[in-house]
């Protein structure tokens, strides 16, 4: 383990000189080919036969394969050495910077690394508490920000420890052919001969091909050496029949470095077609990317063409993995999508029969109801887009490229129309086509596909990848506002509801992301839904949405035990916070009562509507019952924490509360307390009540929220409690009038069909 002191003394010139060495020296290496033409080759024409001939030929070949073994090994040293040079000194000028931050700060750090603050030098120091829980913060981020450091260190060195061993290998008579490391070019040149084996490839190459891809599937050298040196359309056909592999060899290794090695290609091409990387594959070989995909490709070797699958479908998963530049994902995902609206049964397997590949690895692995997934490459870039918030944007937004079947581009500039063509109950619509009875089910969705698009719609309006929900939500972007308008209208509109209610709904499953993607934009819904049109804050650029038409969306959405939640958490958060804002900058107001029923009446409207909704469904339709919803407010209470930084930061910060840790010092785990008491559904006497009381309970609870906030938020800020006992009640009274008309907005929908 690497210590403080040592990071801190390390002299790292000499690491630097050893891996320039081996760089060097594998750059001018000769010795192979010169050992086979100048001595094999010369030996084999020369004439020379019989047993001492044949002894030496043997003798001189495993010295030759010595020769590369020994290249092998010191290009993996290179690497191995490169790479630790590079870690170690990032760690020590990450440890540098920590100790100049904590010095500055006015903390001392000692020769071990430990941290400490100065001693209080006033009597009024000592006495208050403040004094030394905020050095001790300060110490505490000091000390973590060199721990990390440290850590990284220690890290990086036994990262090269192991990567040395496995470089060299355990024998001692010969050198190691197959090491861990080494120089991209030389590693990427044995991937690629390992995968032109095909299902020829023995379970111990393809492992060694996966230890390869593990190592250096982030180095663009690798990747744009591995991917660019090899013709698309002979990739695909390589990959295709290795992949079948695994399915006849009866070996679990086989299968499992098969599994690894899929997700290893895709985090490959995503580096391979990063344009922001100095090093990546070129316009050109994306376009003869497009073209294959586009084409059958013979699986396994030999096959007819016209039933063999379509090089997109042998890359569908490989599109799932990895970190995808718009300038690649974009292409492929409309190119796809314009094949699937020329022929939405393009890749139906039953349209194929002469060769079974409905089960080959390339498709996918079956669900744990056996069912397998992936034959329809549309859903797999979809999946790919929801990985990708820039590319999933763009995708939903900019206008559109036409392409030839060849990958070229046919036309610029058309009119986007892809939330139409996925979600259009129509004819044509790509995932649910009546005019093609050999589907399945003519008129409906697969699920899978629908939760794909979802992903798609999610990063592209949240500007988050759906594979990270934990990560923060940027500021909306003006083309992300955009994009969450069209799918308000599309699923809030005429015939919206249709699509997503019940559980015989096409797109039923789109429900729980549609309920985060409006908790998102809660200033903006109920900026646009408010009467008085109040000019709340938004989370990035303002986007007004149509009202009657976000209105109705709620309606549906409410319906949702999960989109409930999410709406409603992030809703009671969000106006909470508006509530400690207007009281922190009550100056800035000229009436406060008229500032309050400003943010509370628009908040207490959504939740007018949304509690509509779930009253409706426990107590009328009973399609959902009072835990599911209890137990998705559980599930969802991170909304709170999301709803309260939607406010674009305006109010954090400004409002402590005094003994109660939180974000921003804010009471914030109070609040999440409060968000679940005031949506919960009493389950020991709710089912007892009409849904006319279940209602009115919940418009007291909504009143009773905004009255705690302006009181909890009045305290804080030093009113006199006289004032606040005036303007509190007041404040709960707005938020029910709120109520109240989101009832009525609840039923205006449900006359509208929603």
């Amino acid at each position: 383990m690497v210590t403080f002191s040592q990071l801190k003394q390390v002299d790292l010139g000499s690491l630097a000189t050893a891996a320039g060495d081996f760089e060097t020296l594998v750059r001018k290496w000769d010795l192979t080919r010169r050992m086979q033409s100048e001595v094999i080759g010369t030996i084999q024409q020369s004439g020379w036969h019989g047993d001492a001939a044949g002894l030496a030929d043997a003798k001189l070949t495993w010295a030759r394969d010595q020769i590369h073994a020994a290249f092998e090994e010191a290009s993996a040293l290179a690497k191995t050495l490169r790479d630790a040079h590079t870690e170690i000194t990032a760690a020590k000028q990450d440890l540098t910077n920590a100790i100049h931050s904590a010095t500055t700060a006015g903390l001392t750090v000692d020769d071990a690394g430990a941290v400490a603050w100065p001693a209080p030098k006033t009597e009024e120091d000592k006495r208050d508490p403040e004094y030394a829980k905020s050095w001790k913060t300060k110490a505490e981020t000091a000390a973590k920000a060199i721990s990390d450091a440290v850590d990284r260190a220690t890290e990086a060195d036994l990262d090269a420890a192991k990567a040395l061993g496995d470089d060299t290998g355990s024998d001692a008579t010969a050198f190691n052919a197959n090491p861990v490391g080494g120089l991209p070019e030389e590693e990427a040149k044995t991937a690629t001969y390992i995968m032109s084996l095909g299902d020829k490839a023995t379970d111990a190459q393809l492992q060694h091909l996966q230890t390869i891809l593990d190592h250096h599937n982030g180095d663009p050298r690798f990747a744009s050496s591995f991917y660019g040196n090899q013709d698309p359309a002979t990739f695909m056909a390589k990959y295709g029949a290795m992949a079948q592999s695994a399915d006849y060899a009866n070996s679990p290794a086989r299968s499992a470095a098969l599994d690894g090695i899929q997700k290893g290609l895709g985090l490959t091409l995503a580096t391979a077609t990063d344009t922001k990387q100095p090093l990546h594959v070129s316009d050109e070989w994306e376009t003869k990317f497009r073209a294959a995909g586009a084409k059958q490709i013979p699986v396994p070797p030999g096959a007819d063409p016209a039933h063999s699958p379509y090089g997109y479908q042998i890359m569908a998963n490989l599109l799932r993995n990895g970190k995808y530049d718009a300038h690649f994902l974009v292409p492929v995902a409309q190119h796809i999508t314009q094949l699937s609206q020329e022929d939405p049964m393009r890749w139906e397997p039953s349209t194929k029969t002469a060769y079974p590949y409905t089960a080959l690895k390339f498709i996918g692995v079956p669900d744990k109801d056996g069912n397998i997934q992936g034959f329809n490459p549309l859903s797999a870039v979809l999946d790919g887009l929801g990985h990708n918030p820039e590319a999933a944007t763009k995708f939903f937004h900019d206008p559109v490229d036409t392409y030839n079947p060849d990958g070229t581009v046919k036309s610029s500039g058309g009119a986007n129309h892809y939330l139409d063509m996925f979600t259009d109950k129509g004819s044509r619509s790509i995932l649910i086509d009546a005019m093609y009875p050999p589907r399945p089910n003519p008129g409906t969705a697969n699920p899978h596909e629908v939760i794909d698009l979802g992903h798609a719609l999610e990063a592209a309006t949240l500007g988050r990848g759906s594979d990270t929900p934990d990560a923060p939500l940027p500021p909306h972007s003006k083309e992300m506002g955009e994009v969450m308008n069209a799918v308000i209208d599309r699923f809030g509109g005429e015939n919206g509801a249709a699509l997503l209610k019940g559980d015989s709904a096409p797109f039923n499953s789109l429900n729980p992301v549609l309920g985060d993607m409006m908790a998102s934009y809660m200033g903006d819904i109920q900026h646009s839904i408010s009467p008085t049109k109040i000019d709340l804050p938004s989370n990035g650029v303002p986007i007004k949405f149509d009202p009657a038409n976000a209105k109705d969306l709620l309606a549906t959405l409410g319906r949702n035990p999960e989109a409930f939640a999410a709406i409603a958490t992030a809703q009671q958060a969000y106006t909470t916070a508006q509530i400690q804002d207007v009281i922190a900058h009550a100056s800035d107001h000229g009436d406060l009562n008229a500032a309050l029923k400003n943010v509370v009446t628009p908040g207490g409207q959504v939740a007018g509507i949304i509690t509509s909704a779930k009253t409706d469904e426990i107590h009328t339709q009973h399609h959902q019952s009072d835990a599911a919803y209890n137990q998705a407010i559980d599930e969802r209470a991170g909304w709170v924490k999301k709803g309260w930084e939607l406010t674009g930061g305006k109010a954090l910060g400004l409002v402590p509360v005094p003994g109660v840790s939180g974000v921003g010092n804010f009471a914030v785990d109070k609040l999440i307390e409060g968000v679940s008491a005031s949506y919960k559904v009493d389950t020991t006497s709710q089912a007892q009540h009409q849904a006319s009381n279940a209602a009115g309970s919940s418009m007291q609870q909504t009143s009773d929220s905004a009255a705690n906030a302006v009181q909890q938020a009045a305290a804080s800020a030093g009113f006199d409690p006289k004032l606040t006992k005036d303007i509190a009640p007041s404040a709960g009274d707005d938020a029910v009038n709120g109520f109240k008309t989101g009832i009525a907005d609840y039923n205006f929908a449900m006359g509208n069909g929603s």
